[in-house]
């Protein structure tokens, strides 16, 4: 101890030596791990732009312009779909009683056309709709209800329009009979997989900014009708996808055609006798006696010769629509300086 009361400026000025030699080797080997994770950071950038340099098409000026080109295509093919897929429609500003006079004013022309070409609507699934047992085109709910959300009010109105668009393709063709129609839910008070709802819902396609909306009809018809209703699809002013195609047949007791009439076997042999100018009793053959029970038929109006039993179609497909572009009058802000 007395050593060290002697030499105490020398304890201190080691000790002091001692605590920066261990702070410098921390620091030390603190340092070589950064300089050992900048080292690996720096070689996996080195490797990732070895990749992209290597890589085909290479990004020269020639490469570039060509991008340049295929920019300006694809949006010229985006212009040129827009003649192709039709926008969403209009309505302005709707309310309850706006709304309710255009539900009740659209389903009054759907039956009024209807009735005009012969096809027969689906009685109503609710009774208390105020409406009796017409159909109400999937809005049972809609025309019951007093007040309805307004934010629901826009796509309801779409989904109106859709269903008149394509219920008039459908009355075009001359369908029989109308079986149902479904569409995606719209509001909490549809629960989706439900009556005329489907489990589908209204998806977007941000690439072109599409929005594609799901529906589903079943109806009775005959073969040339069905045609008739894929071609007014093809050719109608609305973007259809079909994505389903079912089609149920009569059973076997309901054939698609008549028993054909037994034929007379005697009236068979007389025609074929006269048509070789032979008699009966000129050939060795003996004449046949008719069966009373197999009459030829008398050709009347009323006969059935062709009975042909109308199909059930269930069609599943989607109209697409794409926004609207951007008018003049929708200028961008000005930013403040």
């Amino acid at each position: 101890m007395s050593w060290i009361k002697r030499n105490l400026a020398f304890v201190i000025s080691l000790a002091v030596a001692l605590a920066l030699l261990i702070g410098g080797a921390v620091y030390l080997l603190s340092a070589q791990s950064e300089a050992e994770a900048a080292t690996g950071e720096l070689e996996a950038k080195k490797n990732e732009y070895d990749t992209l340099v290597k890589r085909e098409p290479y990004p020269n000026s020639k490469n570039i312009d060509v991008a340049k080109a295929e920019q300006v295509r694809f949006n010229d093919l985006k212009n040129q779909s827009l003649v192709t897929f039709s926008q969403y429609p209009t309505f302005g500003p709707l309310d309850d009683a706006s709304f309710k006079a255009m539900l009740t004013r659209t389903i009054g022309d759907l039956e009024r056309s209807a009735e005009r070409k012969g096809v027969k609507l689906p009685s109503g699934s609710d009774s208390t709709s105020g409406s009796g047992s017409k159909y109400n085109f999937t809005f049972n709910s809609q025309r019951r209800e007093l007040r309805l959300p307004p934010s629901t009010l826009q796509p309801l109105a779409l989904a109106l329009t859709d269903i008149r668009e394509f219920s008039d393709v459908l009355f075009a063709s001359k369908i029989h009979s109308l079986l149902y129609i479904k569409r995606s839910a719209i509001g909490t008070n549809e629960p989706a997989g439900s009556g005329d709802i489907l489990s589908k819902k209204v998806s977007t396609n941000t690439v072109i900014g599409a929005g594609i909306h799901p529906y589903e009809v079943q109806f009775q018809c005959f073969s040339s009708e069905l045609g008739e209703v894929l071609t007014r699809f093809v050719g109608a002013s609305n973007a259809y996808v079909l994505k389903t195609l079912n089609v149920d047949r009569p059973s076997s007791e309901g054939s698609d055609s008549a028993e054909a009439a037994p034929v007379n076997p005697a009236a068979g042999m007389m025609a074929m006798m006269s048509r070789y100018g032979l008699r009966p009793g000129m050939g060795a053959m003996p004449p046949i006696q008719s069966s009373p029970a197999a009459a030829a038929p008398s050709g009347k109006v009323g006969d059935i010769v062709l009975e042909q039993k109308p199909i059930k179609v269930t069609l599943g497909f989607e109209v697409v629509r794409l926004a609207p572009p951007p008018t003049a009058t929708q200028a961008p802000k000005a930013t403040r300086r």
